[in-house]
């Protein structure tokens, strides 16, 4: 396909410095995003067996909330009743303490006080204050912002941030195509490897964004769709329905008993009833102390459907109501206009089709922080200046490219190191630190501090230091997690603990321990073969 060369000069120029500007916030989005298909069976894998109170039976639910009642207060307003969900493993029942029960829902309490309450086999009722450990939302946290702190109303900066870098994305994907359209067929799957290492990184890049083209395309999207909705919704107010609420809460339902009772199993049976093809995953009760104005949120599970959540879809209703529930909000009866916004979340979250398109989705999010990784070398090998003889003076790179190719390294690789560390480290931390109040902060602190340790260092020494030792690091800890592991199967007096059914995890991080003493070898032969005067030189200029 033939295009202008003026054309192609212009989207050229564009997709290098709209990709250089976004890359990095891109890759740690995708790198931490890859995770997160996973991230709720990371924090199970993470979490200590004294935070996993004991499954009970669908007709002792209401036994337990009758006994936790009795001592709790604060439970006879709101609480949580988990039947299958990943995210609710941890317990049958758990609520927050009175006094931190205020908290912002779109925000995250670090400290995670949760109360957590189940059954024993005599029936007894388990009662504990947990800090739970939620290292899986922490990096969906850094997927969402890219580790960019602070709050704006009721999102994050990060999120606000990474929508105007998802324009910026968008605008490279465009660019970059009509770039590559000229010799789309001839280069496609053209990788060439050998001395000429820009050839090789624009190879690969090429192919990986050519593949993933419309993946890209849609998260793009559905990432300015996220970070803007609320300006949407004003606008749309403001323009067709003359600043009339877009979404009006519903009038109290009216009861007819005066105290009615709370019935668990009654509310399941009727889910399972109205909705025979959902799993239900659990309960968010609120509002009891008001019976009119009560609310639970159902969430429920069909991997044939497209859902709102990351892997759920929910029902909301009055827990008290006699009538049937409204299945509105689900994708079996929804409208074509709530499938489509629907479908925004699900092809984002990779939430349809079960753990084959997680498994699909992880493997594009780490492609795709390789994409934006090889992007930023690409800019930094093409500006490069070399020998041309062996007569000729050493070559003086630019300041910008050696701050660039800094910069790259320390924040890709840094980011990836910090997370790895922090998986390490939560599986230790109740060994290292005794009066230890909030396990998440401990976790989240850590990231940030090894995380802005590395950037520096990496300037400190350079990049081509410090390329082969943090990808040597990087394989050391994702070594030392499945080491571990085994230290607590074979020495379970130890204090260290293991999640019995999820070795599949450890298995993984060993085998990338094994890729990147790969990377770390083959950066070590360049280290020693770069010519001087090289960004990639030991010798500083």
């Amino acid at each position: 396909m033939k295009v202008r060369a003026d054309i192609i000069k212009v989207a050229k120029n564009l997709h290098t410095w709209v990709g250089i500007t976004a890359g990095i916030f891109l890759f740690i989005c995708f790198f931490a995003g890859g995770l997160t298909m996973f991230q709720h069976d990371l924090s199970r894998w993470a979490a200590p067996t004294q935070q996993q109170l004991p499954k009970i039976e669908l007709n002792q639910y209401n036994h337990l909330i009758e006994e936790v009642q009795k001592r709790y207060p604060e439970t006879h307003q709101s609480f949580l009743i988990n039947f299958s969900a990943k995210e609710g493993f941890n317990a049958p029942m758990q609520w927050e303490p009175a006094h931190s029960s205020d908290h912002d829902d779109h925000g995250f309490n670090a400290a995670q006080g949760t109360m957590l309450a189940s059954l024993d086999q005599q029936g007894n009722l388990i009662v504990q204050q947990q800090n739970v450990s939620k290292i899986g939302w922490l990096i969906e946290q850094l997927h969402e912002t890219a580790g960019i702190p602070g709050t704006l109303g009721h999102h994050t900066i990060g999120v606000y941030v990474m929508g105007i870098v998802a324009v910026l994305y968008f605008l490279a994907i465009m660019s970059g195509l009509i770039v590559l359209l000229p010799t789309l067929v001839k280069d496609f799957f053209a990788i060439r490897p050998g001395k000429n290492k820009k050839r090789f990184w624009l190879d690969t890049h090429n192919v990986i964004g050519i593949t993933s083209l419309p993946f890209h395309i849609i998260i793009a999207i559905s990432v300015i769709v996220f970070a803007f909705h609320d300006l949407f919704y004003v606008a749309l107010g403001k323009l067709a329905f003359k600043d009339q609420p877009l979404f009006e809460r519903p009038a109290p339902m009216v009861i007819e008993q005066k105290q009615p009772k709370l019935d668990i199993e009654k509310i399941y049976h009727r889910i399972h009833q109205q909705t025979p093809n959902y799993q239900i995953l659990g309960l968010s009760l609120r509002g009891l102390d008001k019976p009119a104005q009560a609310n639970t949120f159902a969430a429920v599970y069909n991997p044939d459907q497209m859902l709102r959540g990351d892997n759920f879809d929910y029902l909301s209703f009055n827990p008290y109501q006699t009538s049937a529930y409204n299945l509105s909000t689900l994708d079996t009866h929804a409208s074509n206009a709530d499938r489509f916004i629907k479908s925004m979340f699900a092809i984002h979250f990779g939430n349809y089709g079960g753990d084959v398109t997680r498994w699909i989705y992880l493997v594009f999010g780490l492609a795709g922080a390789y994409l934006f990784y090889s992007g930023n070398i690409l800019w930094v090998e093409s500006r490069l200046k070399k020998q041309k003889t062996p007569n000729q003076n050493i070559p003086i790179q630019r300041k910008d490219v050696r701050f660039m190719a800094n910069l790259t390294i320390g924040s890709c690789l840094g980011c990836m190191l910090a997370i790895v560390a922090c998986l390490f480290l939560s599986r230790w931390y109740n060994l290292f630190i005794l009066d230890i109040t909030s396990i998440n902060h401990y976790l989240m602190y850590s990231y940030y501090v090894l995380f802005l340790l590395i950037v520096i260092y990496s300037f400190l020494i350079g990049a081509a230091k410090a390329l082969p030792q943090l990808l040597l690091m990087i394989s050391i800890f994702c070594f030392m997690i499945p080491f571990t592991t085994l230290i607590a199967i074979i020495f379970p007096q130890s204090g260290l603990f293991y999640a019995k059914d999820l070795y599949l995890i450890d298995l993984i991080i060993l085998g990338f321990s094994i890729l990147f003493l790969g990377f770390y070898q083959q950066a070590k032969k360049r280290l020693k073969n770069a010519p001087e005067g090289s960004i990639w030189s030991p010798i500083k200029q």
